[in-house]
């Protein structure tokens, strides 16, 4: 049986290589443009999260192996974030700028829902390639939890529906959906924590195998003569 996706995943999932591929540098470069759309208090959040990707996420490490190959550790996107806020006010708004910036940051394509997702698609949208950011109705938030190439769902709320929702993606088959959720709405305390970003990525590694032909059997030889 073949399962027809959500209009919005489908626009997401072909935008998706090719924001991600820009890097941490190029995403910001982009994102940086929409920053004085945004109240003073969401445009700090905004930029908070775009300084602390550049320091956590953007330089691939280099990491030598035991026998001479060369591993190259870096982070990339992994796939449809749905950000949404189930808290009103001005401080849940701040956080939701954070939770997008913060997904879109780190190389994911993002939708949001309602109004209040809406105006901050159109401050961000000018800026980004079509898709990178789409807006939903609340009617069709429930459609969009349910499918199956969602990657993750950032959210506000309390406790209680932060417990609710997590069950009800448990229980979701296809893809494992992530939930990244934020209840301090008082402080975001989550939202500002430097390794809140690490929740948006994925670690890839690259190996290459820079000794001749033959030579790890050589080099494991030789280190196991010495024990």
């Amino acid at each position: 049986m073949t399962i027809v996706q959500p209009i919005q995943i489908q626009v997401a999932q072909k935008i998706f290589e090719a924001w991600d591929k820009l890097g941490v540098k190029g995403r910001a470069d982009k994102l940086q443009q929409a920053l004085y759309s945004f109240t003073n208090e969401q445009r700090k959040m905004a930029a908070w999260q775009i300084d602390n990707a550049k320091q956590s996420i953007a330089d691939t490490r280099l990491m030598p192996g035991p026998t001479g190959e060369r591993n190259e550790l870096s982070n990339q996107g992994r796939g449809v974030f749905l950000c949404m806020s189930l808290i009103e006010g001005d401080n849940a708004r701040v956080g939701l700028v954070g939770q997008v910036f913060a997904a879109l940051i780190a190389g994911n394509p993002v939708i949001t829902v309602g109004p209040t997702g809406q105006e901050i698609m159109d401050m961000i949208s000018p800026f980004v390639a079509e898709g990178v950011i789409q807006n939903i109705a609340e009617s069709a938030q429930d459609s969009l939890i349910e499918a199956d190439h969602l990657a993750g769902i950032a959210v506000l709320c309390d406790p209680a529906q932060a417990q609710q929702l997590s069950q009800r993606l448990a229980a979701k088959s296809g893809l494992i959906c992530q939930l990244i959720e934020e209840t301090d709405t008082q402080h975001l305390s989550v939202i500002a924590k430097p390794h809140y970003i690490l929740r948006f990525v994925t670690e890839r590694t690259v190996s290459n195998n820079t000794t001749a032909i033959g030579g790890n059997a050589t080099l494991l030889e030789l280190g196991s003569m010495n024990d």
